[in-house]
């Protein structure tokens, strides 16, 4: 009877035309109200279905970021140990070839072979601090953190590298006004990876571009954008991009993005990768705006993740 009018039950159980008793308004009420609240049981019943999938949806992706944050975990401190072990003769290595260098700096031929062997003890220097700073406690001092500061500052660090390949970085004017709660240095480490990453991506006598975004979901969150013009992120890379030491360059140790993922999960946040529409990739480094922290006690999602990385 769930589906049936109560017009067309009342009169086959007998009408006016078949001189049977007139239909009972009762009844019929009676009906109407059943039938209301089967079809509200029905949309409740839909609604519970799409939010059961949503949950399970996220509790997915919770286990699958769990599975990898362990993975992560055991391979930074594999990767500690190694850098800790070589770091050590690594600084007497250094030390005798900045002796050798100075002391060949007019032999021609073997001051540049000693200038060589200087440089790669630099880069391998260089290359233990990053893993360092992947395996490390990332545990950022939080303050007021003026975004304009930050970009700036990286963009002034990277303007060679823009210049010798004649890549204009625009900056948006709605970035600099905006202030975030976190660490001032590993912010701008956060950014500075992202804009090499650019730079070396889009083409040359291209465009990268430095903006703001804002988070729909979390109000508290503000999000540094970075995208570039180049040919974008190559299918299969994008689920692997963040995991340390990979990398799709001739050159590079892997980890500027990891470091990246480390620094905006210590900062309740995220990083977030896609390819955009007109071509090119667009990265979204998600953190707290200023105040945010206080804003997250009135969400559902807590302060542990404020930031669901959505525009």
């Amino acid at each position: 009877m769930t589906g049936v009018s109560p017009e067309r039950v009342v009169q086959g159980s007998g009408g006016r035309g078949v001189g049977g008793p007139p239909p009972d308004p009762e009844l019929a009420e009676m009906l109407h109200s059943f039938n209301a609240v089967t079809e509200r049981l029905k949309q409740s019943h839909e609604t519970l279905g799409r939010e059961v999938r949503r949950l399970r949806e996220q509790l997915e992706e919770k286990d699958r970021e769990l599975e990898r944050g362990r993975r992560l975990s055991a391979l930074g401190e594999m990767a500690a140990g190694v850098a800790h072990e070589i770091r050590n003769p690594l600084g007497g290595i250094g030390l005798y070839a900045s002796m050798l260098a100075e002391d060949l700096k007019s032999e021609g031929k073997h001051g540049d072979v000693a200038q060589r062997i200087l440089a790669g003890v630099k880069h391998l220097d260089a290359l233990l601090t990053d893993i360092l700073m992947f395996a490390g406690h990332v545990e950022p001092r939080k303050g007021a953190v003026l975004l304009g500061d930050v970009v700036q500052e990286v963009v002034e660090l990277t303007a060679p590298q823009a210049r010798l390949r004649d890549i204009r970085v625009d900056v948006d004017a709605a970035v600099l006004g905006e202030r975030a709660e976190g660490d001032a240095r590993q912010l701008s480490r956060a950014v500075l990876n992202l804009l090499l990453n650019a730079l070396d991506a889009a083409r040359p006598g291209g465009r990268v571009r430095i903006g703001a975004a804002s988070d729909v979901a979390s109000p508290g969150c503000v999000g540094i954008v970075v995208e570039d013009d180049g040919e974008g992120i190559a299918e299969g890379v994008l689920d692997r991009m963040f995991d340390p030491f990979f990398t799709t360059k001739e050159t590079g140790t892997g980890l500027g993005l990891a470091i990246v993922h480390r620094i905006a999960e210590a900062h309740g946040g995220r990083i977030s990768a896609f390819n955009r529409p007109e071509g090119g990739a667009r990265f979204i480094l998600w953190v707290r705006r200023e105040g945010g922290a206080e804003e997250s006690t009135r969400e559902s999602s807590g302060a542990s993740r404020l930031c669901s990385g959505k525009e």
